[in-house]
């Protein structure tokens, strides 16, 4: 890697998606973010350091991450009929030399290092489907920047912007980041779409790690700056599902009506299992079970009575 380019930690990057920003995008996930939502559906990107994932459904049993490990961190147990993998994820330091030995993808590490440069090379070959319209139809796609949070890595962000003026652009951000970095940033993104968690700061906290006052205020920021903005509004039952939530994200609607749309994200439990793999706790008041279709339906159909704003759900 070159001394003189920025990094970037980078835990997934998925062609063809049709769900972070218009047309067909690629998206580019960041590792790294400053909340921890209890709900996340992406547990990885949490942390900012590679993380193992054992797939336990895949290990067959050969146990050469076991001979591999200098650390202790695999293990073996007895089972019936046959011997059981263990794994102490307190002791992995994330070298992948047991990835380098599991030849069935049982182990896995979530997180690697690119340079704009590097990163271009990577998605390149994407831009063929950029100019193809998606599933609005009237729409051309581009890159999205995603995570985690992007917001880590701003220097990188506009560095590589750099390397592609003529591709629409959008970022995925919880709008926690410092205000230098999104100004930063701002000209070279052609689209945000911003999160709107939870509306109370005390509840926020206590669900997110952090209040929202940051986050409302580089809202503003954006908003005043002139740049386009589609809401995301995640909805997870028994947490923001409130009366007093739908008000606050009407009366953001009404504050900025500029704002492109709002997109309701109902909560979904692929994050349990990914917690599961990490090693990591799940908690015990995170629902189980998936937001009901009636619940995103009910949203829809409120707000939409409420404000002069376009309100779908994904």
């Amino acid at each position: 890697m070159s001394a003189t380019e920025a990094t970037a930690r980078i835990f997934d990057i998925q062609s063809f998606s049709l769900k972070d920003g218009p047309g067909i995008r690629t998206t580019i996930f960041f590792k790294g973010c400053p909340l921890k939502c209890r709900w996340c559906h992406n547990p990885e990107s949490h942390s900012s350091l590679p993380q193992l994932m054992f797939h336990g459904n895949l290990c067959v049993g050969r146990m050469k991450c076991v001979e591999s490990c200098r650390h202790g961190a695999h293990g073996v147990i007895p089972g019936d009929p046959s011997p059981l993998h263990v794994l102490d994820h307190g002791k992995c330091v994330g070298c992948g030399d047991c990835v380098d030995v599991c030849c069935y993808g049982a182990l896995t590490l979530v997180g690697e290092d690119y340079t704009p440069s590097s990163l271009l090379k990577r998605i390149e070959n994407d831009s063929r489907y950029f100019c193809l319209h998606g599933e609005r139809g009237d729409e051309k796609g581009g890159l999205t920047f995603s995570g985690g949070e992007p917001m880590l890595y701003p220097d990188f962000i506009a560095e590589f912007c750099a390397l592609v003026p003529d591709i629409h652009t959008a970022m995925e951000t919880s709008g926690f980041a410092a205000a230098g970095a999104f100004k930063r940033v701002a000209d070279c993104i052609d689209l945000f779409l911003f999160d709107f968690k939870i509306a109370d700061p005390r509840k926020h906290e206590a669900w997110c790690g952090v209040d929202n006052s940051l986050i409302l205020r580089n809202l503003d920021f954006l908003y005043r700056s002139g740049k386009e903005i589609i809401l995301r509004l995640p909805l997870i039952q028994g947490v923001n599902d409130t009366a007093d939530h739908a008000d606050a994200v009407a009366a953001l609607l009404g504050r900025y009506p500029r704002i492109r749309r709002a997109e309701i994200l109902p909560y979904h439990t692929y994050g349990l299992g990914k917690l599961e793999e990490l090693g990591m706790r799940v908690d015990p008041a995170v629902p189980e079970k998936a937001a009901a279709p009636e619940l995103a339906k009910t949203w829809v159909e409120g707000l939409c009575r409420r404000v002069d704003a376009e309100v779908v759900c994904l």
